[in-house]
Order: C-alpha cells, then sequence, then structure tokens
C-alpha cells in the first residue's frame, strides 16, 4: 500500500472521520473495511476489484485465510473465546 495512503487511512482514524464512513465486511476475514477514505483510492481499499480476475483473487484469499487458521491453532486454547470466534473460518 503506498505510504500517502497509509497515511490518508492513519489521519481519518485519528481525527475521528472513519468515525461516519460507511464500511463492508470482509467476506474472508470478517473484519470491517471502509468503502471510501479522502485521499485514499478506493481500489486499496477493495482489492478484489483491483485483481484481473476475481476467480483468482478468491481462490488466494481462500488458500491466506487457510494458512491463517493452520498457524492460529497453535494458540488457540491460550486466547479468550471472543478471540477464538473472531478469527476467520473456511468457507
Amino acid at each position: 500500500m503506498p505510504i500517502k495512503a497509509t497515511r490518508a487511512l492513519l489521519n481519518a482514524a485519528l481525527d475521528g472521520s472513519l468515525n461516519d464512513a460507511e464500511f463492508k465486511k470482509d467476506p474472508n476475514f470478517g473484519f470491517e473495511v471502509p468503502v471510501a477514505v479522502p485521499g485514499v483510492d478506493s481500489k486499496l481499499l477493495d482489492p478484489r476489484g483491483a485483481w484481473a480476475d476475481a476467480a483468482e483473487y478468491d481462490k488466494t484469499a481462500q488458500e491466506l485465510v487457510r494458512k491463517f487458521i493452520d498457524n492460529f491453532a497453535q494458540f488457540a486454547d491460550h486466547v479468550d473465546e471472543s478471540v477464538r470466534q473472531a478469527a476467520p473460518t473456511a468457507a
């Protein structure tokens, strides 16, 4: 991600302008992503739309989710239930 976009996102978080932003849920990891932030190309906020092949993005995203799940398994017994519930699940 370009440093200018990173700065814009950080500034929006710090100045409170994200409080009124529209968000959508990432279908793979479940976290909320802003739909638009001034100074940030919206394609950066929706990586699936930036890929030339959406099916390839979906496949790659699911592989990343699987890797996260496999790696997280070693820590699952050492965190609160709320953390386990927030972890992504395989589709």
